[in-house]
């Protein structure tokens, strides 16, 4: 366009052309070099590029095939508008200037500047598209590592549950058939719920809450647990199983190591897509120096890998361990 455009306003001004005129037979001229000069020069030299540049990055050769191209489609653009572009295009004119050494070296000017812009543009998308290559490759050894995160929660969360089971079942009590039916609630949404990258919080609740249901009849009166929610909205979306490793990491090391009375508090509180989550627990310093297990260290990195704004803690304090957790949820990759 530009080139048509400085043409048809050289010509206007030289041969005193009405506008539209040399509009006209510019647009004419600058099509036909298009068409058989200067896409034929670009296309040889986009392969030129690509054998010398990229496969077999042989610089010499590259510089002077390059150099050889310019200069043969030069003569042949000079030749194509001495022979062509006059006689056909502008036979009502009587063209000057345009013949010689000066006509070479405009010809010459013109289709450097065509390589130049062409390929630099052929430069520009192609890195854009490593980059995006790079960007899907990244993203796809994250989804990767995140799921193999969550396939070690599960059967880590099948082992604690199971020893849970094994606990009744010994001392023959009555409550085991409902303790087994309430992991086979527990598994189902494992397995079939938690495989979307987000679930409502309400579903998330629902099964802490079946989780935490599970825990108080194997410990019975011996644990005091206190679950507090204050949610702006239900409906509001969450990473699968991203609180369970808290919960769990409060019995596990808390609960199940105390042989006196233990408690657990729970707050959860979300509000205009921002998480809070404090779990404290009590536990036996004997017991447990560094109340962390794989649970937490597991979230921390799904964490890291899935949302761009979280903080993580924790902290110990006498026979107290406290983990809280804060989210914007709507920052994720």
């Amino acid at each position: 366009m530009l080139e048509t455009y400085t043409e048809s306003y050289w010509m206007e001004v030289q041969y005193q052309q009405g506008f539209w005129s040399s509009l006209y037979h510019a647009f004419l001229e600058e099509f036909a070099q298009i068409l058989f000069i200067k896409i034929p020069m670009v296309y040889l030299m986009f392969y030129f590029l690509e054998k010398f540049s990229h496969q077999s990055k042989n610089w010499l050769k590259l510089i002077l095939s390059l150099v050889a191209a310019l200069l043969l489609f030069s003569v042949l653009g000079y030749k194509f508008l001495v022979h062509f572009v006059v006689n056909f295009i502008y036979p009502h004119l009587e063209i000057v200037g345009i013949y010689g050494f000066s006509g070479m070296i405009n010809s010459f000017m013109d289709k450097i500047f065509i390589a130049c812009v062409a390929i630099s543009l052929k430069e520009y998308f192609r890195s854009q598209k490593f980059k995006q290559r790079e960007k899907d490759l990244l993203k796809e050894k994250t989804e990767t590592e995140l799921n193999f995160l969550k396939s070690q929660i599960n059967p880590h969360f099948l082992f604690n549950t199971l020893n849970n089971i094994y606990s009744l079942a010994r001392k023959k009590s009555d409550e085991t058939p409902d303790v087994v039916l309430k992991l086979s609630k527990l598994l189902r949404f494992v397995l079939y719920e938690t495989k979307d990258k987000f679930i409502t919080i309400s579903r998330e609740i629902e099964f802490l809450n079946d989780y935490i249901d599970l825990q108080k009849i194997r410990f019975s009166e011996r644990l005091k647990i206190e679950f507090k929610y204050e949610i702006d909205d239900l409906e509001t979306q969450i990473m699968p199983l991203v609180l369970i490793p808290f919960v769990e990491n409060a019995f596990k090391h808390g609960a199940s190591q105390s042989v006196d009375e233990s408690y657990i508090l729970i707050d959860l509180k979300i509000k205009e897509n921002e998480l809070f989550l404090s779990v404290e627990n009590s536990f036996e310093i004997q017991n447990s120096d560094e109340p962390q297990g794989i649970g937490l260290k597991n979230i921390k990195r799904q964490l890291e890998l899935f949302y761009t704004n979280f903080n993580f803690e924790t902290n110990s304090e006498g026979n107290k361990f406290t983990a809280i957790l804060s989210i914007h949820l709507n920052q994720y990759i």
